[in-house]
């Protein structure tokens, strides 16, 4: 594929070697403590050589080495700053190849999604097609990652559909051609492209569900999250049973199991399934999820109480609404209100001192999405590296040791920044959303309230009308399977099983 006209920046840090301290180098003394092991020591040789050489061949090999010495230190943003400056001097660098392939290699022990996949997705060409097969079709997968989430949906798709079955990237692949689908279902709007897209989308976490082969990076995750994306798309289809079923299916207590949960709860409410919906909220407001972020599941839990014309449980549902969350946009709102740097969103999550200042469930709502999640490692991993190269002796009192440890500290603030520009986003969005449902709460309450009082103006006597209803055993799936009451006590073998017996306390009033 050719070079295209999208461009992304990436700060790499331009930094100044010094000045020739030698009129000759030779890379012997760097071969040998490299061959022996002493990797400090070929660091350090390999710099002092780059810095006294001009621009030979040794010196582009020096250069390529000394980005390979410093990724066997584990200095691996070190390493990827200098594999960097080689890719930024272009194919004509005899290691060109080599120092992408690097890049891959180290963006996948570091997890970065994010800074390697934009440096890919700038420098494509057509060169590309000289990397090693399984470089290429992972260099194809980060490419059309940076596609979807610019919303490049067509280039996405083409690059992601390059990623053969064979790569330890096709199951990362196949879910995102998934999630293209959706995507590209929701632009076109029509009824028949949004349902053709939905089949495709199908098909391709379906692919995901089939795979078994270890080789596969983050299988089980994204098998999980294949479950949800066929759910989710079942629900859009508005197949509430299928979706109850794919739901069901997220293994208990996976890092996707509350979103499974609550998810599962509307799949059963629009299904007409009011027990099972309750219990799967109930599952979802036990201690174990304690400050978890869910204002919609008590929301939801008020509206299967009115359909059902249960109302003195539909307004005990609004009340812990209330009281959980009611309050929270009056502590949130004065956060973005003041003109902060990024990175002070970043510490909500980063510094124990600014965590009190979120309610703890807007806390876990931050620190717990994937994205975040990644940053922090991200941040972690720098801070060790930083660390490392401090405590590293043969490096004290050396340009190299001061360029490195410039390096770091410069993408580590890149990357607060950044960090900080997302999370002060999805604070925005918690606000938002809370605000939302405190309007959807209320509604609810008007609505419960005229209800009630029209039934007390009717004369019908509810409790009555309660009393000759039976309330009967949920069914049961298995032979092997127990049914013991709710008693009060939350146990864990019993969460993500409870199913609620409801009465119906809605009465059509006969006409004379």
């Amino acid at each position: 594929m050719a070079r295209r006209s999208t461009r992304y920046l990436l700060a790499l840090v331009a930094l100044a070697l010094p000045a020739a301290a030698v009129a000759q180098a030779d890379l012997t003394p760097a071969i040998r403590a490299y061959n022996q092991g002493q990797y400090d020591r070929a660091a350090l040789h390999l710099y002092n050589f780059i810095a006294s050489s001009g621009q030979g061949g040794d010196r582009a090999r020096a250069e390529f080495y000394l980005a390979q010495t410093l990724e066997k230190l584990k200095f691996y943003e070190s390493a990827k700053y200098h594999y960097g400056q080689i890719v930024n001097a272009g194919p004509s660098h005899p290691y060109y190849i080599p120092a992408i392939e690097g890049l891959i290699q180290i963006a996948e022990v570091v997890d970065d999604d994010v800074i390697v996949p934009a440096l890919l997705n700038r420098e494509y060409n057509e060169d590309f097609q000289r990397l090693r097969p399984e470089f290429l079709h992972k260099a194809n997968y980060f490419v059309g990652l940076v596609a979807q989430r610019a919303g490049n949906l067509d280039e996405a798709e083409a690059f992601l559909l390059t990623v053969p079955e064979e790569s330890s990237y096709f199951a990362r692949a196949r879910y995102l051609l998934g999630v293209v689908q959706i995507q590209k279902g929701q632009r076109a709007g029509s009824p028949d492209a949004m349902d053709q897209a939905s089949q495709a989308a199908l098909a391709y976490f379906n692919q995901v569900l089939q795979l078994t082969d270890s080789h596969y990076l983050d299988l089980r995750d994204l098998r999980d999250l294949a479950r949800l994306g066929m759910a989710r798309t079942y629900y859009g289809l508005g197949e509430y049973a299928l979706a109850v079923q794919y739901y069901e299916q997220v293994p208990r207590f996976s890092r996707f199991w509350d979103e499974a949960l609550f998810e599962n709860g509307w799949a059963r409410f629009m299904n007409e399934d009011y027990g099972g919906a309750l219990g799967t909220l109930q599952a979802l407001h036990a201690p174990q999820f304690a400050g978890a972020f869910q204002p919609e599941s008590w929301t939801l839990k008020a509206t299967i109480y009115y359909t059902a014309c249960l109302y003195d449980e539909a307004k005990e549902a609004l009340d812990a609404y209330a009281a959980n969350y009611s309050q929270y946009v009056r502590m949130m709102q004065p956060l973005l209100a003041a003109d902060r740097e990024a990175s002070y969103y970043y510490g909500l999550i980063a510094k124990e001192e600014e965590r009190k200042k979120l309610p703890r469930a807007v806390y876990n709502y931050l620190a717990a999405n994937r994205r975040v999640a990644g940053f922090n490692r991200y941040i972690a991993q720098l801070d060790a590296e930083l660390s490392g190269i401090a405590a590293q002796p043969t490096f004290r009192g050396t340009p190299l040791r001061d360029e490195l440890i410039q390096v770091v500290q410069q993408q580590k603030n890149l990357l607060e920044n950044v960090a900080g520009s997302f999370i002060k986003t999805r604070l925005a969005n918690a606000i938002d959303m809370v605000s939302h449902f405190d309007a959807q709460s209320e509604i609810i309450r008007f609505e419960t309230s005229k209800a009630e009082t029209q039934r007390i103006e009717s004369g019908i006597d509810i409790d009555a009308h309660l009393a000759i209803q039976k309330h009967y055993r949920p069914r049961i799936p298995a032979e092997d399977w127990e049914y013991w009451n709710f008693q009060g006590e939350y146990w864990i073998d019993e969460i993500g099983y409870y199913q609620f017996t409801l009465k119906s306390g809605c009465v059509q009033r006969e006409e004379e």
